[in-house]
């Protein structure tokens, strides 16, 4: 199925209104437009921000508003545009920002387009605008030189990447064999995961975090019958099969980024520990899960720690850890699934919250002015979700957690699991929850651009189609369901959601990434 309509309704408006209808012509009047600089004083320079106003005469039809800027690139999406979401694309802006796509209501609108000037001393900077019926630009502004700021820092987050065990069976302790029908991965997905993941390359960022749910993970179970990973009946057998499922995906997923030169930073998900509910028989696997994902996630292949700031001493030393990258940006991985023999909780157990507190307190003292954390679950209730089971940190703002947030100066919060967008904040603190399941088409991504003055947030977004072969097959999983064998990713993101902060925390935001509530 097509996950995307790409606009299909208002290219159909656009077109009904120049065609005849059944009893006599259309009435429909056609949206027209009109552009012009907003307040543009004669020194502006190179990375400053400027702003054109957009006027539409909405008519009497649904149309779509087609931008392109020379010269300056468009930053954020204005508030009269309709918002996208993670399966229909209204607005938008192309990954380098030359284009804006703006689906506008039939209503006469006034909107201010954000930008910032690119153009080099001399040159022009032009904002054009058309409904494909009519058109305006606008010309004449002079960049007067100087030079554009850089950031600091770049990261990207894409949290439940993949979300589905994605692997050539041959290339593990398996006991595949080529005689064999199931298999995990095909050409198909390997074209789709080198559209995303070239997609990060070409954003040049210094690390891609990856919030949990790298993998399905269910293999602590053989529902296919079929003992790719050997017997599960004992609890034995299920330790064994996990180790081998680990060692069949895990290194194939590491290894999709380490051959880009791509840095990432994972976070341990629900599906790294076998899925939610984690019942008695499933609770006594947890410590064979938290082993697997350490040896290839946490450790070096000598067996060392690969991060030296952890919670020693710690159930999740392993599985908890924090980098600064640059001398203005900290960043905090969280185990927030505390499960133990006796139960399964999503929380920050106290000895992991003791050494965060530690983490926050030495950035503080060194200045740092930017706080990012990331953990599997969001902790503010979230309102959009898409085949989750929804697991949220207990006791949400009232949590320990999220009072440690608060108490230190937390600038964002990054989560998975609801495969879907959304953003909220609260006491000073932005949380931001996306990413997707790759084999259902809704793998997004954040950039993050660090200044020492304000962190930039892009909210990008794939489109993406997905079916089962013809004959109806899927690739394997452990569970019988599988995963659908087609996928199709189109080479180029686009931005569907803005957002700034600020010291004083959220400045502006738009489309996907306005706060909800």
């Amino acid at each position: 199925m097509r996950r995307r309509r790409r606009l299909l309704a208002a290219a159909l408006a656009l077109v009904a209104s120049s065609t005849l209808a059944v009893g006599g012509p259309s009435h429909a009047e056609p949206a027209s437009v009109g552009i012009h600089w907003s307040e543009v004083g004669p020194s502006v320079r190179v990375g400053d921000p400027v702003a054109a106003v957009l006027e539409v005469d909405g008519g009497s039809e649904v149309a779509v508003v087609e931008l392109s800027a020379t010269g300056a690139r468009f930053t954020a999406l204005p508030a009269g545009c309709t918002p996208s979401s993670v399966i229909h694309e209204r607005s938008s802006i192309s990954a380098d920002g030359d284009t804006m796509r703006c689906l506008v209501q039939p209503r006469d609108l006034r909107l201010s387009v954000p930008l910032v000037v690119t153009a080099a001393y001399g040159e022009q900077v032009a904002v054009e605008a058309s409904t494909g019926r009519s058109g305006a630009a606008t010309t004449g502004l002079l960049s007067l030189g100087g030079r554009a700021e850089r950031a600091a820092y770049r990261f990207l987050s894409s949290p439940d990447f993949l979300n589905a065990d994605v692997g050539d069976l041959r290339r593990g302790p398996t006991s595949w064999s080529p005689s064999r029908s199931e298999n995990s991965t095909n050409a198909a997905y390997r074209t789709a995961l080198d559209r995303v993941l070239d997609a990060f390359v070409a954003e040049r960022a210094g690390s891609v975090l990856v919030a949990g749910d790298l993998v399905e993970g269910h293999w602590q179970t053989d529902k296919t019958g079929a003992r790719v990973f050997g017997p599960v009946a004992t609890h034995r057998e299920r330790k064994q099969a996990i180790r081998r499922a680990a060692a069949t995906y895990y290194p194939q997923w590491l290894e999709r980024f380490r051959s880009r030169g791509l840095s990432v930073l994972p976070a341990i998900g629900d599906h790294e520990l076998g899925d939610n509910p984690w019942r008695k028989r499933d609770r006594a696997l947890v410590p064979a899960f938290e082993q697997a994902w350490a040896r290839w996630f946490a450790r070096r292949a000598d067996g060392s720690p690969r991060w030296k700031d952890r919670p020693r001493g710690s159930r999740h030393e392993m599985l908890a850890y924090a980098v600064r990258p640059v001398p203005e940006l900290q960043l905090v991985t969280l185990d927030v699934l505390d499960i133990t023999a006796h139960r399964a909780r999503v929380q920050v157990d106290r000895a992991q919250l003791a050494w965060l507190r530690g983490v926050l307190e030495r950035a503080r003292r060194d200045g740092v002015p930017w706080v990012v954390v990331q953990g599997h679950a969001p902790v503010l209730a979230v309102p959009r979700s898409r085949g989750s089971s929804g697991l949220t940190v207990e006791g949400g703002h009232r949590s320990a957690l999220w009072r440690t947030f608060r108490e230190y100066g937390v600038d964002l919060y990054l989560a998975g699991e609801v495969h879907d967008v959304s953003a909220a904040t609260r006491d000073g603190v932005v949380q931001v929850t996306h990413g997707g399941m790759f084999q259902y088409g809704l793998t997004n991504y954040l950039r993050a651009d660090v200044h020492a003055d304000r962190l930039e947030l892009q909210l990008r977004d794939f489109d993406v189609t997905w079916a089962d072969a013809p004959d109806g097959s899927r690739l394997w999983q452990t569970r019988p369901s599988g995963i659908p064998k087609v996928v199709r990713v189109r080479p180029e993101p686009f931005t569907i959601g803005t957002m700034t902060l600020d010291a004083d925390g959220l400045r502006e935001s738009s489309g996907v990434l306005r706060p909800i509530g």
